[in-house]
């Protein structure tokens, strides 16, 4: 996905990864993602996890840490973007 990220943009995709959750300083949202570890489990990509509008915190997140199986459209982060690297996003997402 990180190579040839246009394949996936828009896709709904499947990953295993460790959910982490946090409130941003700056503005006190809370901001959320999953780490996937790659197959030798020495690496790991982080993506956004954006929670649907009508999810309350904490009652419909999973514990922070934990690990989880989470569906959702893939996106590109644009506000990011103009660092000059690309951050991938999770939209609509559901946990399994």
């Amino acid at each position: 996905m990180m190579m040839s990220p246009d394949d996936y943009i828009g896709k709904i995709v499947r990953l295993k990864g460790t959910f982490t959750s946090y409130e941003d300083q700056e503005n006190g949202a809370i901001r959320c993602g999953v780490f996937v570890k790659d197959a030798a489990a020495c690496c790991a990509q982080g993506f956004d996890v954006i929670m649907p509008e009508d999810a309350v915190y904490p009652e419909d997140y999973p514990a922070s840490d934990t690990e989880v199986t989470i569906v959702g459209e893939l996106q590109i982060d644009q506000e990011l973007q103009e660092y000059g690297f690309i951050f991938l996003r999770l939209e609509n997402v559901i946990f399994e």
